[in-house]
């Protein structure tokens, strides 16, 4: 029980920093968010692992077994002859090897959140559309920590959605043996069921995730307003940022030069100090994409499915998003130079 209290306590503190709304409350409420959803996954992963751990111990010894019997030690060689013939072993351990995760891979597991993301998606621990929105909301918690500027009306809609997700990862946990350490804290005894005799622990996730979202209020409409507005929030931003860096222009620009600029590749220094030929090149993006992206934005509105939604999102993200951190980057660059910061 107490291993699930850990994680409920920090659903209930991300809770209480949205209640507040502040942008320093919200900030952390991303952080916590994102620490929540790691630990979780991470215990997922290691039940899942722990079903293999029989035949990828086999496995293991079978492999020590094959060493030994290639060694250059003569003990070794007849300790290890006894067992089965040298084909019997190879079929055995080509057998084990296509049904357990190979040491390769756990490691990249155990080191990776989207590898972590993949694994459990693929034993279906966790929903498939659910991947890519995680994903993204690790990949802009990462930006909302390293970052000291934020405005309310960005990450305040990411830290909904980041709930909503997170609580979709609680709604799935399995937290497995449950063993009677003590009384529980506040935080999680109000999830269980109030009826003597009807108590089933291994729901208290499934319970306190379905709660937690009314509390904060999260239906269907909240969670889409929530995306639309974080999107058109970042777009804003994006659409401001290129404007900011065409007025700082040595030489005057013309619209349109901000998102030239951008797409400069490293070695084409004539682009870089020749207007002209900076606007001869023909680059992936303009701002005709930065437009659509704000109408595609805009017409999540209309979406009624969360899957669409989530969808739709990782998407988005995927158009826009490097661009976004090259303008955020340059914005810095110019402040300062400029002493602004």
């Amino acid at each position: 029980m107490k291993r699930l209290e850990l994680v409920i306590v920090q659903f209930e503190e991300v809770k209480r920093l949205i209640e507040i709304g502040r942008v320093p409350q919200l900030r952390l409420a991303h952080i916590l968010l994102d620490s929540a959803v790691q630990l979780i996954m991470h215990r997922m992963t290691e039940a899942e692992l722990d079903l293999e751990r029989y035949p990828f111990e086999q496995l293991e010894n079978l492999r020590r077994l094959g060493t030994l019997r290639q060694s250059e030690e003569p003990f070794n060689r007849r300790f290890a002859a006894a067992g089965p013939s040298n084909d019997q072993l190879r079929a055995e351990i080509q057998q084990l090897e296509g049904a357990v995760t190979s040491k390769r891979k756990r490691k990249k597991i155990n080191d990776n959140f989207g590898e972590k993301i993949d694994f459990l998606v693929e034993r279906q621990r966790l929903p498939g559309d659910l991947g890519p929105v995680l994903k993204k909301l690790h990949d802009y918690r990462n930006e909302t920590y390293r970052r000291d500027q934020h405005r309310v009306e960005v990450i305040r809609p990411a830290v909904l959605i980041c709930f909503d997700a997170a609580c979709a990862v609680l709604d799935h946990y399995n937290p497995g043996t449950m063993i009677g350490d003590g009384p529980l804290g506040p935080e999680l005894a109000r999830f269980q069921e109030k009826v003597p005799g009807r108590q089933d622990p291994f729901e208290l996730p499934h319970r306190a995730a379905q709660q937690l979202r009314k509390e904060v209020g999260l239906d269907l409409t909240a969670v889409r307003t929530a995306l639309v507005e974080h999107l058109l929030g970042r777009l804003r931003d994006l659409e401001f940022g290129l404007t900011y860096i065409e007025e700082n222009i040595t030489g005057g620009a013309i619209p349109g030069d901000g998102i030239r600029v951008m797409q400069i590749e490293d070695e084409d220094l004539e682009a870089s100090f020749n207007r002209e030929v900076l606007r001869s090149r023909k680059y992936p993006l303009t701002m005709n994409d930065v437009t659509s992206w704000i109408e595609r934005a805009k017409a999540m509105s209309s979406l009624d499915d969360k899957h669409a939604l989530f969808a739709g999102l990782a998407d988005l993200e995927d158009a826009f998003e490097a661009l976004e951190q090259k303008v955020r980057r340059a914005v810095w660059d110019i402040d300062e130079s400029a002493n602004m910061r």
